[in-house]
């Protein structure tokens, strides 16, 4: 596969396209320390649509800029990105910090989404994890991420998952690991700004809501909370799993977002 690179502000975009030129886009944005790799085991989710994957800021082979960033640029970069590929609208679908960006392209650019997946995300986090996320980087900066891989992968994968070995567990033990610390504390200042609960409402773009029960970074009454505040939300659970639950499910998530691609493949 072809990886492209589109000029976005100060910075280029990388990114993949699968499927045909004129069908609806779905744009998927990935999780934190991810790159478009996240989303191989759901592009069968997207046949028939033109599959848009991209590295965010910071990310991947995108350019990474000076930090901090904010999420308001990481959502412009997606709006760039659609800009550079002339499409008006497309599907979003984001998992983790992908789901925090679709928030914000829900809320200030409602115009450009035919429908937003939100797939294990929060509208905010608690005093406690954004001290959590400040110590975090600052430790990656000290340290490299290295000390504080295990952890991670514990937090984003149940036990039975990492006893197995799973595709998604593997692929993701290695791209964390080579993380660039620069990006991680550039990425996690974006994201310890975060605090959508009032806006959610304004999202008028049909959603979907994925979640776990089980996600110690998403606990099950923000989900809840999540999917409420946004007018005619549905919510689904993928269960045993943690905050990466898509790639202990695959097949399950893929079921979920094909049925919600189809029944929103235009918008007046």
């Amino acid at each position: 596969m072809t990886l492209y690179f589109a000029p976005v502000g100060d910075i280029e975009i990388a990114y993949m396209v699968d499927g045909p030129r004129s069908a609806p886009a779905v744009l998927m944005g990935h999780c934190f320390c991810a790159d478009q790799r996240f989303w191989g085991p759901h592009l069968a989710a997207c046949e028939g649509f033109r599959t848009i994957r991209f590295d965010t800021r910071g990310h991947g082979q995108s350019g990474r800029s000076d930090g901090p960033y904010s999420l308001a640029q990481i959502a412009l970069d997606v709006v760039g990105l659609m800009d550079h590929l002339e499409l008006r609208q497309a599907h979003y679908v984001g998992v983790s910090m992908g789901g925090m960006v679709g928030q914000t392209l829900g809320i200030e650019y409602p115009k450009r989404l035919l429908s937003l997946t939100l797939l294990n995300t929060t509208p905010r986090y608690s005093d406690a994890q954004r001290d959590l996320w400040r110590e975090r980087a600052d430790a990656v900066l000290a340290h490299g991420i290295e000390p504080i891989h295990g952890d991670l992968m514990r937090r984003w994968f149940t036990d039975e998952a990492l006893a197995a070995d799973l595709p998604g567990v593997r692929y993701i033990a290695e791209v964390v690991r080579t993380f660039d610390r620069r990006s991680f504390a550039s990425v996690t200042a974006a994201m310890c700004e975060l605090n959508t609960v009032d806006c959610l409402p304004a999202i008028s773009a049909p959603t979907l809501v994925v979640a776990a029960p089980d996600d110690p970074g998403v606990p099950r009454d923000v989900s809840e909370m999540l999917s409420n505040r946004i007018p005619d939300a549905s919510l689904h659970w993928l269960h045993p799993a943690r905050h990466l639950a898509s790639l202990e499910h695959p097949d399950v998530f893929n079921g979920l977002l094909r049925a919600h691609l189809a029944a929103w493949p235009r918008r007046n």
